[in-house]
């Protein structure tokens, strides 16, 4: 899938603001130009959600009462689908998909992409909710089922903690027990994610970078019921969830020649890029080719290295969007430049 044009409005620092985008492309401007604003809004129009901000209202221009966002997407056969997206500073999103509302889900199933940007190199350094985060697209794109199982998981957490809120012990057992299945369906879809995308990140370090080595693990917890159970009493006193998936500590461990867990910014960066180009891979597997924006690119890598990674960016069938204020592309004929000036 990719995106064939985006029109902008009251989008940040973009009141109206168009473009046509080819298939490769890095997108250069000084700092402020809204480079970035062009791939947040190609992220909520295939996603809903933005890289940037979890609270979209962030997004509307000042002075605005909304932001109005439109593009066509079109499949690697020729079909196409005009998406838009509205919101207003009251917090009303209106999602339409070829003169339909639509929701969240229906974005989707036409189109997901894959981020990348300085901040991503907190899946490496950052709190296990960045793994988390990281590991659950990869359990989407495994099984679409896994979106259900997350929003009903959700909607668990939420009524246990208003149970909780009450001291109702005999509301949170009940909740607790309907909910093992689930929170074992989510942890074993999760194992399976992470030896997915291990074995995906093994082979693209060989390809790219030898001797670095990445790899994920998260909790295999057999005694979910029990767990629950033992930790009600704190739980109660709290006031809130103490236990479970959204809570569960994935790992991550990293090798660079021999340096173990203590890599240089430099490196930091290569491995999460190096994890998203594991994201697009699995994706490839299903013959899916989502999106690929990538704000900031290349940042504190060498020369040679980012020769490296451009080639593979190259390289790729999935549409990428790239941003920067320094990078050239004069030895990548297929990436085209768009040069952002306001």
């Amino acid at each position: 899938m990719k995106i064939n044009s985006v029109f902008i409005s009251n989008f940040r620092s973009l009141s109206d603001f168009s473009l046509n985008l080819p298939h490769k492309l890095l997108i250069k401007g000084k700092t402020g130009s809204g480079k970035t604003s062009v791939l947040e809004a190609c992220s909520l129009l295939s996603s809903g959600r933005s890289f940037k901000t979890c609270d979209i209202k962030d997004c509307i221009s000042k002075d605005s009462p909304n932001f109005y966002i439109e593009s066509v997407f079109e499949d690697f056969e020729g079909y196409s689908r005009k998406v838009s997206l509205g919101y207003d500073r009251k917090g009303s999103k209106r999602i339409i998909i070829d003169g339909n509302i639509s929701s969240r889900k229906d974005l989707l199933n036409i189109a997901y992409p894959v981020v990348h940007s300085p901040d991503d190199m907190f899946i490496i350094t950052g709190s296990p909710k960045f793994r988390r985060d990281f590991i659950d697209r990869i359990c989407f794109v495994e099984d679409k089922n896994y979106f259900d199982d997350m929003s009903e998981y959700i909607r668990f957490i939420r009524n246990k903690n208003a149970a909780l809120k009450d001291k109702n012990a005999r509301v949170v057992r009940y909740l607790n027990a309907a909910a093992v299945p689930l929170i074992d369906r989510i942890r074993k879809k999760r194992n399976v994610s992470c030896e997915t995308v291990n074995k995906k990140i093994e082979i693209l370090s060989e390809k790219l970078f030898s001797g670095m080595k990445i790899q994920f693990s998260c909790n295999t917890d057999e005694n979910c019921a029990e767990k629950l159970n033992l930790r009600l009493e704190k739980e109660l006193e709290k006031g809130f969830s103490l236990y479970g998936p959204h809570l569960d500590n994935i790992n991550i461990t990293t090798e660079v020649g021999n340096a173990k867990n203590n890599i240089s910014m430099g490196e930091t960066y290569i491995s999460s890029f190096l994890i998203k180009l594991a994201e697009i891979s699995v994706y490839a597997e299903k013959n899916e080719y989502p999106i690929f924006l990538i704000d900031d690119i290349f940042v504190f890598v060498d020369d040679e290295t980012k020769k490296i990674l451009f080639k593979e960016v190259e390289s790729l069938k999935n549409q990428v969007l790239m941003t920067s204020s320094i990078e050239s592309v004069n030895n990548f004929n297929n990436i085209e430049v768009f040069y952002l000036s306001r």
